[in-house]
């Protein structure tokens, strides 16, 4: 039985896209894999056919595992050993993380589930960038902005999971009715002691989760614009002056760094004692240091290698090799913060009696009152009015 010519123009049409795209996916592989001074591959020489994809891409992994080898070929025992090591290490660490997935979804109630597994993700997620930075180089940069795109997330997570353990916004909002939050915090306004001190309110608490929600949006689009430049040739890490597109990109990203930041430690500073019993202090404090190792430490790292003080080690120049020691210092750091992720986040809580709310509205109106007379307490009974 015949087909249809249309159905034979649509098996036709949705071939032609699948070699399409294998060809792009083949091109970026060749073009990520080749070490610098390699000639490029002419553009017609992707143009593949289906019987030739599987040939061309073996040939591609053959010749990729060969310049791999070329790119450790100094490696001595000691150096073959600490890749090894480190790469373990990043192994053990999403082991430990996809174990600890299975008992959150458990054991932790169904409205915190997403919260804990993006906040205990980031840890092993930058692990795994860094592996595959050190292994491949010339992926450092995109690996850096994966990472960086999935900590700005993790940020605003970190937020919300402080809300939801106070009982969710509802209950937070009826707590804190009659407080105050303390902005004059870190890291923008420390030093401020005289700024006001808003009221807790439905819209108040709007302004800090857009706060956090700013960096989860714009940090995807400026790594966006960032790799468009840069296959353009405009953005260049290295080049720091006014002319190029990589100073500005960076000052605004500290900026929206430090905005989202800001509402994080206004929150962490008005619930502290409230969550103290569920470990909230230690939870924020490997928060903090997840962002600051993750970009403190690569930008100070990445402004030594470019101003030279991190000298050369032939064949790497001296901006590879502070991004080989960046991400095997990110390695080792985040299986720390792993294993004690799991700690603090394994153990489960008892969770806030939110009744007391409602008892202590209703004592207000019937407690019972002591009046002191003659050096004795009387306690009279109920008021009535």
């Amino acid at each position: 039985m015949q087909e249809v010519p249309g159905i034979l123009v649509h098996k036709a049409r949705n071939l032609a896209a699948r070699q399409c795209f294998f060809s792009a996916v083949l091109r970026f592989l060749f073009e990520l894999t080749s070490l610098p001074g390699c000639c490029l591959y002419p553009r017609g020489y992707f143009d593949l056919s289906s019987a030739s994809t599987l040939l061309v891409f073996t040939v591609w992994l053959r010749g990729s595992f060969h310049r791999l080898h070329s790119a450790q070929a100094d490696l001595d025992l000691t150096g073959i050993f600490l890749f090894a090591i480190l790469t373990l290490m990043t192994l053990v660490a999403n082991l430990v993380f996809v174990e600890e997935v299975h008992y959150i979804y458990k054991k932790i109630p169904s409205s915190k589930r997403s919260l804990f597994v993006w906040v205990n993700a980031a840890a092993p997620v930058i692990a795994v960038t860094s592996c595959i930075g050190m292994w491949i180089p010339r992926a450092a940069m995109f690996t850096d902005f994966t990472a960086a795109v999935f900590c700005a997330i993790v940020i605003h997570k970190f937020l919300m999971m402080m809300i939801k353990e106070c009982g969710g916004q509802k209950l937070f909002l009826r707590r804190y009715e009659n407080e105050r939050f303390k902005i004059s915090t870190g890291p923008c306004c420390c030093c401020c002691p005289c700024l006001p001190y808003p009221k807790v309110t439905k819209r108040n608490l709007l302004v800090l989760k857009l706060g956090t929600f700013q960096f989860a949006f714009l940090r995807p689009v400026l790594m966006f614009i960032s790799i468009v430049l840069w296959t353009n040739g405009t953005y260049d890490l290295s080049n720091l002056s006014a002319n190029g597109a990589a100073i500005w990109i960076n000052c605004f990203t500290g900026a929206i760094t430090i905005i989202a930041l800001w509402p994080v430690g206004i929150m962490f500073n008005h619930v502290r004692i409230l969550l103290t019993f569920k470990k909230i202090i230690p939870k924020f404090a490997l928060y903090q240091f997840i962002i600051i190792l993750s970009q403190l430490q690569s930008a100070i790292i990445n402004m030594l290698a470019n101003s030279g003080v991190i000298a050369c080690a032939p064949p790497l120049p001296s901006s590879s090799r502070g991004s080989y020691m960046n991400q095997q210092l990110l390695i080792m750091e985040m299986f720390l913060i792993t294993m004690l992720s799991r700690v603090f986040y394994r153990k489960r809580y008892e969770e806030l009696e939110f009744s007391e709310v409602d008892d202590q509205e209703t004592n207000d109106n019937t407690q019972n009152i002591k009046v002191i007379l003659n050096g004795k307490s009387v306690e009279d009974t109920t008021m009535t009015i």
